[in-house]
Order: C-alpha cells, then sequence, then structure tokens
C-alpha cells in the first residue's frame, strides 16, 4: 500500500474511533495531557520540551520521502539531528496543528491533524496527519508513529545541499569580488593614461613652436 494510501486510512479509522471514544479526552492529564505539551511546545519552538516528552530510546516512525527526518529513527539524539536539523534548514516556520485527541486503552494517543509550514525556498506546507504516541510503564513516549503523504513536504535542505549552497555562495562572492577588483585596476590604469596623453600633446605643442 502506498505511504498517501496509508495515511489516508489511518486518517478514516482515527476518526472512526471519535464515534466510541470520548474526544474530550484532550482535556485529560495523563498521557493526553503529555502530548498536548509536546505538540504545543513544539508548535512555539521550544524543542527542548518537545524531546523531553519522548523515551531516550523512543522509537519514531514516519513516511519517509520529505518529510523531515526521513522514515525511521531511534533515539532522541538521532531525532535531534534528522528531523529538527531537517526542519530548522528547510523551514522558516513549521508545525503541527491537533485537531482531535483519542486516549486508547492500551496506553497510546492517537492524534489527527495537519502539519503546516513555511518552507525556506518559498513553499507552503498544510496537509494532514495522524500521529499515534505510544506509552508504556513511563509517562514518556517509547513509541511514535506518524501517517502522512512524504511527497507533499517541499523539498528538503539537507546537510550536503546546504553544504553545495554555501560553497556557491562563496564562490560567487569570489568572483564578485575578483571582478570588482578588476575595475578598480582599470580605473587606476586609465587614470595614469591621461597625464600621460596631456603631456604627449604639450610636448607635441613645444615641438611645434
Amino acid at each position: 500500500m502506498a505511504v498517501k494510501d496509508q495515511a489516508g486510512e489511518a486518517l478514516t479509522k482515527a476518526k472512526r474511533r471519535f464515534g466510541i471514544e470520548n474526544p474530550s479526552a484532550a482535556d485529560a492529564d495523563g498521557n493526553v495531557g503529555t502530548v498536548r505539551g509536546a505538540l504545543r511546545a513544539f508548535g512555539e519552538g521550544d524543542f527542548d520540551t518537545f524531546i523531553d516528552a519522548l523515551q531516550d530510546d523512543v522509537q519514531w516512525e514516519a513516511p519517509g520521502g520529505d518529510f523531515p527526518g526521513g522514515d525511521d529513527i531511534e533515539g532522541c539524539d538521532t531525532l535531534k539531528d534528522k528531523f529538527l536539523g531537517d526542519i530548522k534548514r528547510t523551514y522558516t516556520e513549521f508545525g503541527f496543528v491537533p485537531e482531535n485527541f483519542v486516549d486508547t486503552d492500551d496506553g497510546a494517543v492517537i492524534v489527527v491533524g495537519r502539519f503546516t509550514g513555511e518552507a525556506a525556498e518559498g513553499d507552503s506546507l498544510d496537509t494532514p496527519a495522524v500521529q499515534i504516541w505510544q506509552f508504556g510503564r513511563s509517562t514518556e513516549a517509547e513509541l511514535i508513529r506518524i501517517y502522512t503523504d512524504g511527497a507533499a513536504f517541499p523539498e528538503l535542505i539537507t546537510e550536503q545541499k546546504e553544504r553545495e549552497r554555501k560553497e556557491e555562495e562563496e564562490k560567487k562572492a569570489e568572483k564578485q569580488k575578483a571582478e570588482a577588483e578588476d575595475s578598480d585596476a582599470e580605473d587606476e590604469d586609465d587614470s595614469e593614461d591621461e597625464p600621460r596623453a596631456e603631456k604627449d600633446d604639450e610636448e607635441k605643442d613645444d615641438d611645434s613652436d
């Protein structure tokens, strides 16, 4: 099944559950409160608080494609490097807007919402998604699954692409500097030639006398 179809199926299943389980769980404490607080912090750019809601060895499953961080990630350190790193390089604004929460009997919290953002290169993001946060005995999430269409996200600015861009900008700056220096040198040559030409004209006038 394609990732886009998986995301659609997860969204449909999650919405169906709202007819069975109480959506007012969004106002509860416990696991729902943890997820709500983590997502709120994430939207405010407080990534440390977001990471604090996860176990150190958290399992992160995402759709891949141009979704920040790619697909599967293990551990908070790698999550910071890949997921948050891609966001900081690629977006000027990025967040997840939750619309509904479901607290399940098996320790999971299902969140239906949308990923939104503005890419540094001008593209906008607004696509539906489902997040499933799985909790065990700890109050920190041990597994997060994200269902969305990775192809709907703007092209990622990877570390390599960012490095290549900086190198290109440096080359362009050096070229402009060299052209400016050449232009200054030509101006100096022209200014030196003018007095010499005037002197030659004066000598010719003297000879004619």
